[in-house]
């Protein structure tokens, strides 16, 4: 389950829990289930915030690709000489 969806799953179980709660009181055997499932989808959440970001290589090298490209531009309308200023 992507950010977003997992985002709306939250607000959805939220609202469900309030309406319950408010229904059948905050200590029916309901609202605490609801509170459980709530929980859960908040620590996956986190969990899913927390992973480190992963690692994309093409990316990386387009960025590298790019920066050449720009640094040769600047050699060849600077001159030659200019190249020791970089």
């Amino acid at each position: 389950m992507g950010q977003a969806q997992l985002a709306e799953a939250i607000r959805n179980k939220r609202a469900e829990m309030i309406q319950i709660g408010m229904s059948k009181g905050l200590d029916s055997e309901e609202t605490i289930y609801c509170s459980q499932e709530l929980d859960d989808l908040l620590n996956e959440y986190n969990r899913l915030l927390s992973q480190p970001k992963r690692f994309n290589p093409i990316n990386d090298y387009i960025d590298y690709l790019l920066f050449l490209h720009k640094s040769t531009y600047k050699i060849v309308r600077l001159g030659y000489d200019a190249w020791g200023r970089f």
